[in-house]
């Protein structure tokens, strides 16, 4: 089904209202940095957002690819140009789905895990809680690129590299990043203690220092890894480090990725 704006906006809306019960259209309009009389009018279909807000708008909802074509023709509606998807489209997206969306790399890693069932998908949606439909369309996308194989019910991972392309990726990284934070607070409300760990600080810092920092970040998680990773392996988890200001930085904004 071919998605407008309006769909892209409601589909988040109600993910964040179901995060937070309290979450309202003007904190959303906010968030979107757009006014909340356009958000409410765009929602009751009694206008279309600008060019500069569909911009704005689109590159605040993280869409993909194939989801901004999507918009892009909405948009231009008078052309009167029939959405395709040609196969270029295809691995722009599969490229964007795969690294901005958490469970395609949870099933690669589940593939790692000795005598799994990966290969059903209802035997993924229960590992990782999710609904039977995604663990399909999400299985569906890595046997398609090529990244796992079927081995009767059991998934194996693949040598193929996962390649991308020049205009993905800092979109699909924040993306990423974004949805660690939910797994994150997901799992500090509803897991045991004992299965996850939290370790945070907050200092005053030399900004000049940060480069190092980051590369002792990196060595750190790799030898993290290492160690995880020794022994029979039956769980899939999410290590990661952030590092952020809490202050209004005055130097220019670097790439967000």
């Amino acid at each position: 089904m071919k998605m407008t704006i309006k769909s892209f906006l409601m589909q988040e809306l109600t993910k964040r209202q179901t995060r937070n019960s309290s979450y309202s259209l003007r904190a959303f309009a906010r968030d979107l940095g757009i006014g909340v009389t356009t958000l409410s009018d765009v929602m009751a279909d009694k206008r279309s957002l600008s060019k500069t807000n569909l911009e704005k708008v689109s590159i605040k909802l993280m869409l993909s690819p194939m989801e901004l074509e999507q918009v892009w023709q909405e948009y231009k509606q008078n052309y009167q140009k029939t959405f395709e998807v040609d196969e270029h489209d295809i691995v722009d997206e599969d490229t964007f789905r795969v690294i901005g969306d958490w469970k395609h790399l949870a099933i690669l890693n589940l593939a790692k895990i000795p005598s799994n069932q990966a290969g059903k998908p209802s035997w993924i949606a229960k590992r990782l809680g999710i609904t039977t439909d995604e663990a399909f369309a999400t299985l569906e996308r890595l046997l398609r690129m090529k990244l796992v194989k079927k081995s009767g019910s059991e998934l194996i991972r693949t040598s193929k590299p996962l390649a991308t392309t020049n205009n993905i990726p800092s979109m699909a990284i924040r993306k990423y990043h974004a949805e660690n934070l939910w797994l994150a607070e997901t799992s500090l409300h509803n897991d045991d203690v004992n299965c996850r760990k939290f370790i945070a600080t907050t200092l005053a810092i030399n900004p000049e220092n940060i480069p190092r920092a980051t590369e002792l970040m990196i060595k750190t998680r790799k030898k993290i890894e290492e160690m995880l990773e020794e022994g029979p392996v039956s769980e899939v988890y999410t290590v990661s480090f952030q590092m952020f200001p809490l202050t209004k930085l005055q130097t220019t904004k670097g790439d967000k990725k």
